[in-house]
């Protein structure tokens, strides 16, 4: 009888000490499934600021980029619906970004190239105007023949429209556009697009249809540099 209560009494003990080590492994099983899931967020955070950093550091080899004073902003805002034509980034005011600003891309697509302007600022907020809204309209010339016109946004089109340029004048599809300089808006040099189809049949008067596609890839974008009013600047 005692030898079995002693048995009785071992088995209890095993089967508790069983219960105890098992609820343990649990616990530790869930403090290294939480310190697993605080490294995988660490580590998506440095491989995105490392990717961050990778492109910055083409942008700040850009001579545009050197010559004139920048800020970054990150991109909050940027409707799927083309008809909400207008980017939100995260800086306002309070680091001195101001309306008419130009801005171009900075991660994203291509670096450096021209999204648009500063349209409206907040104290911690800026609305940009892209070159693809029908309000859009900046001075720009061929790289190539030097001649110049107006592009102007098409809203929901992928594309642009170069107007102002009389029929016969020597743009050609291929032509890589920048801006002026002319407008009293953005510095020269820009690049802004390329003409991808010259349209004799669809002449407005005596001017050329012809379309243009951005450079900048607004589906990419993510981050851009707000060029400080580069008018008040002296190099």
């Amino acid at each position: 009888m005692i030898k079995a209560s002693s048995g009785l009494g071992e088995g209890l003990r095993r089967g508790f000490e069983k219960y105890v080590y098992l609820v343990k492994l649990k616990e530790e099983n869930q403090r290294l499934k939480l310190e697993n899931e605080a490294l995988r967020t660490r580590l998506t955070r440095l491989e995105e600021t490392l990717f961050l950093c990778k492109a910055l550091d083409k942008g700040d080899k850009s001579p545009l980029l050197k010559t004139y004073p920048k800020i970054l902003a990150k991109v909050i805002y940027k409707p799927f619906e083309p008809f909400e034509n207008y980017l939100i980034i995260d800086k306002g005011k309070d680091v001195g970004v101001s309306p008419e600003m130009p801005v171009v891309s900075a991660v994203g697509g291509e670096i450096g190239v021209l999204v648009g302007q500063v349209a409206e600022v907040s104290s911690k907020y800026a609305k940009i105007l892209p070159i693809t809204a029908p309000v859009s309209a900046v001075d720009v010339l061929s790289v190539r023949s030097r001649e110049r016109g107006l592009l102007r946004g098409r809203g929901k089109e992928e594309t642009c429209l170069l107007d102002y340029v009389p029929y016969g004048m020597d743009i050609r599809e291929g032509d890589i556009l920048v801006t002026s300089g002319m407008d009293a808006l953005y510095p020269k040099g820009i690049r802004v697009g390329q003409v991808v189809r010259i349209s004799p049949e669809k002449r407005q008067g005596f001017f050329e249809t012809i379309e243009v596609e951005p450079f900048c890839d607004f589906r990419r974008l993510e981050y851009v540099y707000v060029i400080l009013t580069y008018r008040d600047f002296k190099p």
